[in-house]
């Protein structure tokens, strides 16, 4: 089953109502307690009055103590429309003169203090009530003590009433919830119109078009999406172009050779004399070998490019390598009448960091051009210093005049007069190193003769080896 991709907007108004949903929960109890608290006073009140009232029907006569309630004042007491209202008048010896026997018992059966008015909660034939309790005192009278008088009621009126105020709150704010997130949806809708409009630009754009994204209008959040969009775009559109230019120099590098070979066949073909045919099929198998060695370079470079993306560096010991490649090129070097000499001081491990097998790739086409151009000698020597390590190969053949020097790293190039080589050993070189943070430096070779390449490595890190 195919899932949809997460949408943004959808996000956006879940995570906003989300926030909100709390929010208005909160309000609902805040509201709830707050209604409760102040109906709870009110009818708190209305209990005291009713208590005081009662009192003031108490009376002592020769030092009994007297309630003559009339008929209004009972009916006051008694009647309800939703509640049940009961009292109790108990004397100062504690029998109940007027009203209930069984009351809710005053907490923890502590006696009231006389002139003093007690609210508790309690329990009634199995309802929770509210009762106020107040001790009036007898000073004064033919009597002595204090007359307990208790008026209490049932909750129902005031859950309905706090509901009710509940209600009278929340809804409103339900409401005003509701249509905020109506307003919240419209809001970010419009909020997100700028990236559905940089999508309708995108999808306008053709296939290869690799020019950079317009910022025009976009908001500020979008400006470094769009930077990282426009700096992929930069590099894919360089890679791109320096494909193509690849190409376009393969093919033209390949041509002439091919060429060549076609017409030689042709002529070993159409020879009459077998010394003819001979010399045009040692003129095929010369330019057969130049054109494997020009494609054998040109994957080198197309990998070397390719390592950018993928390239993993660790550290890797500089003179072992130099040293493995130097016995690699030996035997080759001394078949071609080229004597091969590695100078090292000391034996101690000079650790650079980098990928092993293009620093010995790297290594190769400089022994390879100084074996084809460099005359007779060439000396491998590595050198350490603070600031890095540095390889060098020089060779005493004719160099490179200094103001051909830049030139030379360009991928084909040839010096004037040579024929020899497919022209990118020094572009693999210098690519290798871009690769690696290190320098190529063409310079003259011993005693001034000749040409030296020196690539300098930058220093290792503080936790290198």
């Amino acid at each position: 089953m195919r899932r949809h991709p997460p949408s943004l907007r959808r996000q956006l108004i879940v995570r906003m109502v989300s926030m909100m949903l709390p929010i208005l929960i909160l309000l609902w109890v805040a509201a709830y307690f707050s209604s409760l608290h102040y109906i709870d006073a009110a009818f708190d009140r209305s209990l005291v009055r009713r208590t005081y009232a009662l009192a003031d029907q108490v009376e002592v006569v020769r030092g009994q103590v007297r309630v003559d309630l009339p008929v209004a004042a009972r009916e006051m007491l008694a009647f309800d429309q939703e509640d049940l209202l009961f009292h109790r008048i108990v004397d100062p010896r504690g029998r109940v003169i007027e009203g209930e026997l069984n009351m809710p018992p005053l907490p923890g059966n502590r006696p009231v203090r006389p002139g003093q008015m007690n609210i508790y909660d309690g329990v009634k034939d199995g309802q929770p009530v509210r009762v106020a309790a107040f001790a009036l005192s007898l000073k004064g009278t033919s009597a002595a003590g204090t007359v307990l008088i208790q008026v209490g009621e049932t909750l129902s009126r005031r859950s309905t009433i706090v509901e009710r105020a509940t209600l009278a709150i929340v809804v409103p704010m339900l409401l005003m919830t509701l249509t905020a997130v109506g307003v919240i949806a419209y809001g970010v809708g419009r909020g997100l119109e700028p990236v559905r409009q940089l999508r309708d630009r995108l999808l306008a754009r053709p296939a290869f078009d690799l020019s950079p994204v317009p910022l025009e209008g976009a908001p500020a959040e979008l400006r470094p999406f769009l930077d990282e969009i426009n700096s992929l775009l930069q590099r894919l559109s360089e890679a791109v172009e320096a494909q193509s230019r690849f190409v376009a120099d393969a093919a033209h590098q390949l041509r002439t050779p091919i060429a060549g070979i076609r017409a030689q066949a042709e002529a070993a073909m159409a020879a009459v004399q077998p010394e003819h045919a001979q010399m045009a099929l040692q003129r095929i198998a010369h330019v057969a070998k130049n054109m494997g060695e020009l494609v054998q370079k040109l994957l080198v470079l197309a990998r070397v490019d390719a390592a950018g993306n993928t390239l993993q560096l660790t550290p890797v010991d500089a003179r072992d390598v130099m040293r493995e490649v130097a016995m690699d090129w030996a035997p080759q070097a001394l078949a071609q009448g080229v004597e091969i000499g590695f100078e090292e001081a000391g034996s101690e491990r000079v650790w650079v960091v980098g990928d092993r097998d293009l620093l010995r790739e790297l290594l190769a086409n400089l022994i390879d051009n100084a074996v084809r151009h460099g005359g007779r000698s060439v000396t491998l020597s590595l050198g350490g210093a603070a600031e890095g390590v540095v390889w060098r190969v020089s060779d005493n053949g004719p160099g490179i005049p200094e103001s051909l020097r830049a030139a030379a790293f360009a991928p084909f190039h040839r010096l004037s007069g040579s024929v020899d080589g497919a022209g990118l050993g020094l572009a693999i070189v210098q690519r290798i190193a871009h690769l690696h943070g290190a320098r190529v430096k063409l310079e003259a070779g011993p005693d001034g003769r000749g040409l030296a390449v020196a690539v300098h490595f930058p220093p290792l890190p503080d936790d290198g080896r």
